[in-house]
């Protein structure tokens, strides 16, 4: 679903307000914009017919079906499809819900490395002007601008994505979102399972609480690189702050924010320890002399 969807609750009881200030609306479209690639759209699988079509012009036509709408909830209502006047008044002046819907359709449209440059370059105009929201693999999640590691959030995600963590990346989705709207409790329960997720992945211990889990992966070597002296300290005392969480009755928002930073934390703290033990074969390369095959050709 889409941004506005998928907090349909929240935003229309003002319980999630999504504020975007002008230099950043325009700096947005400017660079939509200016990567608006073509594309080649089969509408119907029954038939080779390929429609000429580009990312802009997707993104408005999914933004009508999604919504239901017969034109763009803009005013003056243009026609002018050529440079998607609409469109460009929906991001300069349309509610901050729908201009997440817009980029987030627009990233569906890309490829892998345009989706990752969108990626940066949103992060980067919201980090300049102050926006307290970020998107990762798709979707904008809210951060709380006042902590130290509100960056950990936005690549938490990323990590796990990159790293085929699929399970702990959908739970760690949800914790993101239960958090945007205000659901704390469920916050802290899902940033914990993913945490857990990670775990299970890496100790290939499917049914195992966190308690074993954790030992698991002191006995499988994560933490030698610690004094012996201090590991089952580092795994009681640290690794479980996590889950102590989860067992406040009492939960204000700032200790959702506090959970999802933290699973952040270790799960890009144990992914790193993964690769580490883990490094990606070394591929030979050719060598200089080699004789080349009957079948390759000279590149003219």
């Amino acid at each position: 679903m889409l941004f506005s969807q998928r907090y349909f609750r929240a935003i229309e009881n003002n319980v999630l307000v999504v504020d975007i200030a002008d230099a950043a609306r325009r700096k947005l479209w400017a660079w939509l914009s200016a990567n608006n690639a073509s594309l080649g759209i089969q509408r119907d699988p029954n038939d080779s017919w390929i429609s000429n079509s580009s990312i802009l012009e997707e993104t408005e036509r999914e933004l009508l079906i999604e919504h239901g709408w017969e034109h763009l909830p803009v005013s003056p209502h243009s026609t002018n499809t050529e440079y998607h006047a609409a469109l460009h008044l929906l991001v300069l002046d349309g509610p901050g819900p729908f201009i997440f819907d817009t980029i987030e359709i627009a990233a569906s449209n890309m490829d892998s490395g345009e989706r990752d440059a969108l990626r940066q370059k949103v992060n980067q105009i919201f980090e300049l002007h102050d926006c307290p929201w970020r998107i990762s693999d798709g979707e904008f999640f809210k951060l709380d601008a006042d902590f130290m590691g509100a960056k950990l959030a936005a690549t938490g995600h990323d990590a796990l994505a990159a790293n085929q963590f699929a399970g702990a990346a959908n739970e760690y989705a949800k914790a993101r979102q239960y958090l945007g709207t205000g659901d704390v409790r469920e916050a802290i329960f899902f940033a914990g399972h993913s945490f857990e997720s990670v775990m299970k992945v890496l100790t290939k211990l499917e049914h195992a609480n966190r308690d074993k889990l954790i030992k698991e992966l002191g006995s499988q070597g994560f933490f030698d690189d610690l004094p012996e002296s201090v590991r089952s300290g580092f795994m009681d005392q640290v690794l479980k702050a996590l889950p102590f969480l989860r067992t406040v009755v009492d939960i204000p928002p700032v200790y959702g924010d506090l959970a999802i930073q933290i699973a952040a934390a270790f799960q890009n703290f144990l992914i790193t320890k993964h690769l580490e033990r883990s490094p990606a074969p070394i591929t030979p390369l050719p060598a200089k002399n080699a004789p080349s095959s009957p079948d390759d050709e000279i590149p003219f």
